[in-house]
């Protein structure tokens, strides 16, 4: 926009081009004539419009002049003329004639731009229909369609009164020609996007430049980036977890997906445009950067940003009866970092500050992890201590300022950024550090996080609404490796490798031998069996969901007659009994116990015996076209199942309506069904211990409307996790009427475009499978 400060052309004071004309003059590339008026609907001529494209555009020789017959060397526009012919914007007619004083058509101006930009190299796709933006299309010189076509991508056609009609041949007025040199400037990232109703935007969805690295005054992080154009505009976008964490944005409540309200060193809103790219949520920050003076350049893979100096002008920490707050003061907004590792926060800033205020925090040293406490810790498990913040050690490192505080166990970090008397960043370590947010992230996906209140206690809860009924996504588990059901992972690593848009830790398993303690199933395949009657979650790709316990009856039948139950199907658990291996367990299968005995089978054949030996050792082929069979200390059914004989598999599901979903995973215990609390943890195999315990939560559950919620419960402020009758009512709070609970503890694991939501990566544990939201086209 134009500095308030410039004078206005009383002429232009209510005329439709106001803003692009003084947005010239405050730059010097337009100005009036001797009585004060801009005469905006004057016809210019070929002359007066050289004349402006000389302080417009600063653009190399491309050729060399010769000079015309039609004008002396002393005319009062000879050399802008001259210029314009050089740098390719202007040509003559036959006989070395340039007709100064003819008037120069919209059409040609439009070329003129075009060509003396070099804007066909720019923009090499997207070709449209010219009958299709302007009415009057076909008065549109042959000479000149290309070059109108390109203009129109660009963004440089602005129309008035008419949007759809171009007027090609019809004399640029003065107040024409100022559009279109300015909307040319935009398309270069000059100047600000002015917001009129006569500027034909023509957007390309793709993404000219994309990549992977962000350089941030020289130093390079790891982010996801994208640029394509808009009209004039050429936007440079940044995904969501990559503002806050790299930039220091702060993401703000909203309602419509289309926008995220941000904040970045401000006291009001500031409002990106967003768009999704596969599963990264790209935020527009063009107009942010174009406010905040930044610059920015973008090659094949990395976008850097140089952003002018700031400065950390004081430092002051204070006290709290729960923790303590540090306010840091900065000459001007600045980009940071921040990260919480052993026990510890670092906040990076890129700023410099003078020695003497860096050796004011240097004295002390940050407390490391005592060992035997480090995975209690990142268990989230433990509830407080005596341990009080100290002041930071601060330091200069590879350009920047770094803070290093210690985190007693019980506190969490809250950043801050505002715009007042100074700028400032405010650090606050303290009991109850969860941001309330409630944000719209994309159709039919909303984010929302805040404490909830059971008596006197305060829990904090980060949850997902998903609308299954959408079509750009659906559910699906995921787990560690495609090939096997043995591997952990922490499912931020899983969720990425799947490329999922949000997932949350799955079912149990065990630590020690990484394998799955639950049913899995995808597309009618039981990847895991159930085990124990508990509770699980089933769906099919219509969004149609129910949870309940579960339990998978299977049988074998000899040629004989003779039946015996199979009591376990790829899975971790075991006892006496038979269990049953397929191809989804793996190539092979390494005993659990000594002296088990293994049975080949394909197509429905008995191939061979593998009489046991001792456990762990001897991995066995698992058939591609059939199944082991594994019976542990049950050695007398050995001799009904001959090798040469047949057998066949019966096979159901307790309830049997379950059966009929192709998806399903399976955890525990239920506790809630059609809103009735139905928590029985020793129907479904826990002790009475697992009951009463206070630990942290992952649960799953469905809304009246048929929605799905994935959330997290962390420890409640001053004090541990929930109990499970604790976490029903929870559950009930955020708007589950079924819910079922989740592997927990140091599993909690709730994940989004590329971030967890609900706790630093350092401290979630390794876990087996998951439950993801996914793009549909997967």
């Amino acid at each position: 926009m134009a500095n308030d400060s410039t004078p206005v052309f009383p002429d232009v004071t209510n005329h439709w081009a106001k803003e692009f004309i003084q947005a010239l003059r405050s730059r010097n590339i337009v100005s009036g004539f001797p009585n004060g008026s801009f005469r905006p609907d004057k016809i210019m001529n070929r002359a007066e419009y050289a004349a402006i494209l000389e302080p417009s555009f600063r653009r190399p020789s491309a050729r060399e002049y010769v000079p015309f017959v039609d004008f002396s060397s002393h005319y009062w526009a000879a050399g802008s003329i001259r210029r314009a012919y050089e740098t390719g914007f202007l040509s003559g007619f036959p006989n070395r004639r340039f007709r100064p004083l003819d008037p120069v058509a919209r059409v040609q101006v439009l070329v003129s731009l075009v060509n003396g930009l070099r804007l066909g190299a720019a923009l090499k796709s997207d070709a449209i229909v010219l009958s299709e933006v302007y009415e009057d299309a076909g008065e549109i010189p042959s000479y000149a369609v290309q070059s109108v076509e390109i203009a129109t991508r660009a963004g440089i056609v602005v129309n008035h009164p008419d949007l759809k009609r171009l007027n090609p041949n019809q004399g640029a007025t003065r107040a024409e020609v100022a559009a279109f040199i300015y909307q040319a400037l935009v398309f270069l990232g000059k100047v600000p996007v002015i917001d009129s109703e006569y500027i034909l935007t023509w957007s390309s969805p793709v993404l000219l430049n994309q990549g992977t690295k962000i350089s941030l005054n020289g130093r390079t992080r790891t982010a996801q980036w994208g640029q394509w154009r808009r009209g004039a505009s050429l936007r440079t976008g940044i995904r969501d977890v990559d503002l806050q964490n790299v930039l220091g944005v702060e993401l703000l409540n909203s309602s419509d997906p289309k926008v995220q309200p941000i904040r970045w060193f401000a006291d009001t809103a500031v409002d990106l445009g967003m768009r999704m790219e596969g599963r990264d949520r790209i935020l527009d920050v063009t107009d942010l950067a174009f406010r905040e003076n930044w610059d920015i350049q973008g090659d094949e893979t990395t976008l850097s940003l140089t952003l002018p100096a700031s400065k950390l002008e004081n430092i002051t920490f204070e006290e709290q009866p729960t923790g303590a707050n540090l306010i840091l003061d900065l000459d001007r907004p600045t980009t940071w970092q921040l990260r919480q590792q052993d026990g510890n926060w670092i906040l990076s800033l890129d700023s410099d500050a003078e020695q003497e205020l860096i050796d004011r925090f240097q004295t002390g040293s940050v407390p490391q992890p005592t060992p035997d406490n480090t995975e209690e810790q990142n268990e989230g498990e433990t509830s407080g201590s005596d341990e009080k913040p100290n002041p930071p050690i601060a330091e200069r490192k590879n350009g920047q300022i770094v803070l290093t505080g210690n985190l007693p166990d019980g506190l969490g970090v809250k950043v801050t950024s505002s715009r007042g008397q100074s700028y400032q960043l405010r650090v606050e370590l303290r009991p109850d550090a969860l941001v309330d947010r409630d944000i719209a992230w994309m159709k039919g996906l909303r984010w929302q996080q805040q404490y909830l209140n059971l008596g006197e206690a305060r829990f904090p809860v980060t949850w997902l609404t998903v609308n299954l009924q959408e079509p750009s996504f659906r559910l699906r588990p995921i787990w560690t490796n495609s090939s096997t059901m043995t591997g952990t992972e922490p499912l931020l690593t899983m969720a990425r490798k799947w490329e999922v848009f949000a997932a949350i830790n799955g079912g149990f398993f065990n630590r020690i031998t990484r394998f799955p303690l639950g049913a899995i199933r995808w597309q009618n395949e039981w990847l895991s069996g159930p085990i124990l009657n508990r509770g699980a979650i089933a769906w099919n790709n219509v969004g149609e969901v129910e949870m309940d316990r579960l339990t998978l009856n299977e049988n074998l039948k000899t040629q004989f007659g003779k039946e015996f139950p199979i009591l376990f199907l790829n899975s971790g658990y075991y006892r006496a009994g038979i269990a049953r291996y397929t191809p989804a367990w793996g190539s092979t299968y390494t005993p659990f116990i000594d002296d088990e005995v293994a049975i080949a089978v394909e197509n429905n054949r008995i191939i061979r015996h593998h009489n046991g030996g001792a456990a762990g050792s001897g991995a066995i082929a698992i058939p591609e076209n059939g199944y082991l069979l594994v019976l542990r200390a049950n050695a007398s059914v050995v001799a009904s199942l001959d090798v040469g004989s047949t057998v066949e598999i019966e096979q159901s599901t307790t309830p049997s309506h379950l059966e009929t979903f192709p998806h399903l995973l399976a955890a525990g215990p239920l506790l809630l069904k059609n809103g009735q609390e139905v928590l029985d943890a020793a129907a479904e195999g826990f002790g009475s211990f697992f009951l009463k315990q206070t630990a942290i939560r992952s649960i799953l559950g469905k809304t009246a409307e048929g929605k799905i919620i994935i959330a997290t419960i962390h420890n409640r402020v001053g004090g541990r996790g929930p109990t499970l009758p604790e976490t029903v009512q929870l559950a009930g709070q955020i708007g589950m009427v079924d819910a079922l609970n989740l592997d927990g503890g140091s599993s909690t694991s709730l994940y989004l475009g590329g971030q967890l939501l609900n706790r630093p990566p350092s401290t979630a544990a390794r876990v087996h499978n998951g439950l993801a939201l996914v793009s549909s086209e997967l």
